[in-house]
């Protein structure tokens, strides 16, 4: 009798296990439901900003109950870098600050790519940016995540490799416009950045001044590089007037 009410004690405990398990499963599910109604919303949101903030706020109070969701530690991560500078020390109230979201989404999900790819640009590191491509070979934003980088470390002629996929998208054509401008190829890097339509769509969660940003500021650049002092900063300040640092500080020291 002692080994029977063992053996339904034993088969009880599992039974509840897997029924909270199941409920845990379906928790989250609606969770990332909810998140992902966010992310819709951004597209079409008065404030952009402001939908950035909303998704980082629900996916960072997500993951306290799911811990194990790639996709909310991706959404969270991802808003926190589109809302905060990765070269900014300065923490955020929100979650502990960009590099702490970014390090817990590593610490939650290592073998996500895209949680990888976010860790990769905000610590700056070639190493974890290689994980993601690994990880994923055909998710262009670890590629160009990894391009970036090996810019910065003079490795070109790798980085351009890596950003010559077949058919490249308007964001992979930024990146080897970035890649050809810190290469001294200047005059390559505007026939690059002309490629990119102003219909481009991100290869992920962005906002959508983000690539026309990026692009004006690469050309802007890479127009100064070649003496074209005029065109370049109207290109500047174009990229200036849709937020990018780089053109308003250079500006503001031309002024000076």
């Amino acid at each position: 009798m002692r080994s029977l009410l063992c053996a339904f004690g034993v088969f009880a405990a599992a039974a509840l296990a897997q029924k909270e398990a199941l409920a845990q499963k379906e928790t989250c599910a609606s969770l990332e439901s909810e998140v992902e109604a966010e992310v819709q919303l951004a597209a079409v949101a008065a404030s952009e900003l402001g939908a950035f903030h909303a998704i980082e706020d629900q996916a960072l109070s997500a993951v306290r109950t799911c811990p194990q969701s790639a996709r909310l530690w991706y959404l969270a991560a991802r808003s926190a870098e589109v809302l905060d500078d990765p070269a900014d020390s300065q923490a955020s109230a929100n979650g502990g600050g960009l590099r702490k979201i970014a390090a817990d989404a590593l610490a939650h999900a290592p073998t996500s790519a895209p949680v990888v790819t976010v860790a990769a640009r905000v610590q700056g590191s070639s190493a974890l940016a290689r994980k993601a491509v690994a990880l994923d070979p055909n998710y262009q934003p670890a590629r160009r995540a990894l391009a970036d980088l090996l810019a910065k470390e003079g490795a070109f002629d790798e980085a351009l490799r890596l950003a010559s996929p077949k058919n490249p998208s308007g964001p992979m054509h930024l990146t080897r416009a970035r890649v050809l401008l810190a290469a001294k190829r200047s005059a390559e890097a505007v026939e690059e950045a002309r490629r990119i339509s102003p219909q481009s769509v991100p290869d992920e969660l962005s906002p959508s001044v983000e690539i026309y940003r990026d692009t004006q500021e690469v050309l802007g650049f890479a127009l100064l590089d070649l003496n074209r002092t005029a065109e370049g900063k109207k290109a500047l300040q174009a990229a200036a007037a849709a937020g990018s640092g780089a053109a308003q500080r250079y500006l503001t020291k031309g002024l000076r």
